[in-house]
């Protein structure tokens, strides 16, 4: 049974789907909801908002769709596939510009937990790592024992062999397009679309194209831990 809530495994989707729109109205959706991450989908209707917002935990948001507002210390206008990292006890406005469909990944956990992007700044989630010829580059955003977050570039041709992953994966396709194997399943994964990588069952990523992928590892925790004889 997968991590991720009302979500099938090993099928393609757009993220943006998932979430109902309405005249008027804010609309909420979770994804997941434990001790390492909380990850949501809203919806906002033009003119909408969330005021006076102050969460202790980092929040980086992704626009799926649409246009949205953030005003506080750093306000920043975002539009599809920009992404925004809110700073801790941070207050804020968030409100759509336009109708805006965004995922927010709330990180509850102590410490410095985002790197190597800055906060409070307007990014292009799919500029955030180069292509290399041959290569494959992985920025870790979040790395943690029941979390990893990450931006993937594939140079075409290239790619990420068969393995097994230590929890569910959700791959979100940035740029290109690539060839995703699950067991004995092949998917082909283009830019805006998302698919579910079971626990434990292998798999593997081909670049069809060139291919940039924004990658969200929940690892099971308890599964690492020791047992203990009686």
């Amino acid at each position: 049974m997968s991590v991720f809530k009302n979500i099938k495994n090993s099928e393609i989707f757009r993220l943006k789907d998932l979430i109902s729109e309405g005249r008027g109205q804010t609309i909420s959706y979770s994804m997941l909801d434990n001790s390492d991450v909380s990850i949501h989908m809203y919806f906002f209707d033009e003119g909408e908002e969330i005021s006076e917002m102050k969460s202790p935990f980092q929040n980086l948001i992704k626009v799926l769709d649409g246009e949205l507002k953030i005003d506080g210390k750093s306000p920043a206008e975002l539009t599809e596939g920009e992404l925004y990292v809110i700073p801790p006890n941070t207050d804020t406005v968030i409100s759509a510009a336009k109708s805006v469909k965004y995922i927010s990944i709330l990180l509850p956990m102590e410490g410095e937990l985002i790197k190597n992007i800055d906060l409070s700044t307007k990014m292009i989630a799919k500029e955030l790592v180069d292509y290399r010829p041959g290569q494959v580059v992985n920025l870790t955003l979040v790395n943690k024992p029941g979390l990893n977050l990450s931006v993937i570039a594939i140079d075409e041709g290239e790619g990420l062999k068969t393995h097994t992953a230590p929890g569910d994966a959700m791959v979100l396709a940035l740029d290109g397009e690539a060839k995703i194997t699950i067991a004995d399943e092949e998917f082909m994964l283009r830019e805006g679309e998302t698919i579910i990588l079971p626990k434990s069952i292998p798999h593997a990523v081909y670049g069809m194209t060139k291919f940039k992928m924004l990658l969200i590892l929940v690892k099971d925790v308890e599964a690492k831990k020791p047992v203990v004889p009686n």
